[in-house]
């Protein structure tokens, strides 16, 4: 009876391993120091008050007339990501940051629910209480993309800290 006890929990402990260690192929437990510097497009929705005159032919004259039209800008970005271990902060342009934001430090956006891939980097941040973009990089290709209501993709190069020239 003793046997198929400790056979059993061993059993068990053995099971309970392995998913840890199936967890573990996701996360990077090394504690890496990332520093990476992103270009690419980014498109952020915008709305633009217009105002001017309009015909009204019941009343035979032009009339004041003004009108909110909604899109969408396009437009070259740079972004910048830090991975220190378990935290995670990424710095986007004003030119993406919504008129209305939640707090950063000086422009850094903490990274929730990081998760450090051999293959791949994601995660998300909160700009807002209705935007909170999600973020993915290739760790292969370089490739990012941050999707939500503000979208941005590009290539990622690793930032060493020295400048170029």
């Amino acid at each position: 009876m003793k046997v198929c006890v400790s056979l059993l929990s061993t059993l068990s402990l053995l099971a309970c391993g392995a998913v840890a260690a199936q967890d573990d192929r996701y996360r990077d437990e090394r504690g890496e120091d990332i520093q990476l510097v992103c270009y690419g497009g980014a498109e952020k929705p915008t709305a633009e008050v217009r105002s001017g005159f309009e015909w009204d032919a019941q009343q035979h004259k032009y009339v004041p007339k003004q009108s909110v039209e909604t899109g969408k800008s396009n437009f070259q970005a740079t972004i910048n990501v830090s991975i220190r271990g378990d935290r995670a902060e990424i710095q986007l342009p004003n030119s993406l940051i919504p008129p209305l934001h939640g707090d950063s430090d000086n422009g850094w956006w903490r990274l929730t629910d990081l998760i450090v891939g051999h293959d791949e980097i994601r995660g998300e941040f909160r700009l807002n209480a209705l935007n909170q973009p999600r973020l993915s990089i290739n760790r292969r290709s370089g490739a990012i993309t941050i999707d939500g209501m503000i979208k941005f993709s590009g290539r990622c190069d690793p930032d060493d800290g020295h400048r170029r020239f």
